[in-house]
């Protein structure tokens, strides 16, 4: 018996590994401001100020919608909480570029939830840090540049010329995230090619 077009459906995977390690993570996630930056994490984008240097604009404001979003939550337990849906969604985009280059659903949640529960990668997902969100967009980043040479490689295929544009629009969002997400662009590029 074939296995349908369904069962091999990288958005399963990535289903998957999104709402497990979102549930670890709530599970685990700190109550409270934890050590570090967290504190300044949290200040800042309760009073949409600056942190200390590079500024992190990017993530003050998304931080800032996500509170008032999540406005019963007290301030900590808010912003903790962005940083495990981020984390568990660049988990998920990991897995479902697995899953899709090697065509089994099963290695795509297996790499997802392996990546997802390294320990720092695990403590990034609980508590207030910019490290989370810049995770997600450097996985983006690589997905949509490895999206991006497949179409190239097909003469006929135009997206090529989108998803490059795309690819750029996330570059361009690394820099007021965090530099650390500038990391993957290279790989990105280079993929897209």
């Amino acid at each position: 018996m074939t296995a349908s077009r369904g069962d091999r459906d990288p958005r399963r995977a990535a289903a998957v590994v999104f709402v497990a390690l979102l549930a670890l993570y709530l599970a685990t996630l700190a109550p409270r401001v934890t050590f570090w930056d967290a504190g300044e994490f949290v200040a800042a984008i309760e009073s949409f100020g600056v942190p200390h240097p590079p500024g992190t604009p990017l993530y003050v404001m998304l931080g800032r919608v996500w509170r008032m979003l999540l406005g019963v939550l007290p301030a900590a337990a808010a912003v903790n909480a962005l940083s495990a849906v981020c984390t568990a969604a660049a988990c998920a985009v990991a897995a479902s570029e697995i899953a899709r280059r090697t065509r089994s659903i099963a290695i795509g949640i297996a790499a997802g939830i392996a990546a997802g529960c390294m320990s720092s990668v695990w403590l990034d997902a609980t508590e207030a840090e910019v490290y989370s969100s810049a995770l997600l967009l450097s996985a983006l980043m690589l997905a949509v540049g490895l999206r991006a040479g497949e179409a190239a490689g097909d003469a006929g295929d135009r997206a090529a010329p989108r998803m490059r544009a795309l690819l750029a629009y996330l570059f361009a969002l690394a820099a007021p995230l965090h530099p650390s997400a500038l990391v993957a662009g290279p790989a990105a590029l280079f993929a897209a090619v």
